[in-house]
């Protein structure tokens, strides 16, 4: 029985192709990367409950995730019916884990009091809550508000 490896070779290609394109495919879907996935809980409007709400952010090699992360909590939540934890327009100004401690250092605008927005106290409190739900190995947070410590 004589094998004519005219008639295999399209399949052959077809099938070296075929492969080709699935590990394409396969490293395209996995360097993509969404980014890591955080849970951000916010105040709901109505007293005394809690909004989660998950995100997915990208890693900046010129920043630490830790600092990506407060970026995005205290923009405030993308779903209705949630208050701010601190004024709009608030920035942070540093951010940073040494140690197991995250230093935070947030302008001097979280101190103007806005429609739908938390008690300072509350706000860094929930913002503390955050940082040490999503960041397992850091075991404390400082706050500092324009350089000098928030609160105990």
């Amino acid at each position: 029985m004589k094998t004519d490896y005219k008639k295999l070779l399209p399949i052959a290609v077809f099938l070296v192709v075929m492969t080709f394109i699935m590990l394409f495919s396969f490293i395209f879907y996995k360097g993509k990367a969404y980014g890591k996935k955080y849970v951000f809980k916010f105040p709901s409007v109505d007293e005394g409950k809690y909004v989660l709400e998950t995100r997915y952010i990208k890693n900046n090699p010129l920043e630490e995730p830790v600092h990506s992360f407060a970026d995005e909590l205290i923009l405030g939540s993308s779903l209705e019916r949630t208050r701010y934890l601190f004024t709009p327009g608030s920035k942070i100004l540093s951010c940073f884990e040494r140690n197991q401690i995250v230093y935070i250092d947030l302008s001097a605008d979280i101190i103007y009091m806005g429609h739908n927005v938390l008690d300072i106290k509350d706000g860094i409190e929930l913002l503390k809550l955050n940082v040490l739900n999503n960041f397992t190995d850091v075991k404390e947070v400082r706050v500092f508000v324009d350089g000098k410590y928030a609160f105990e």
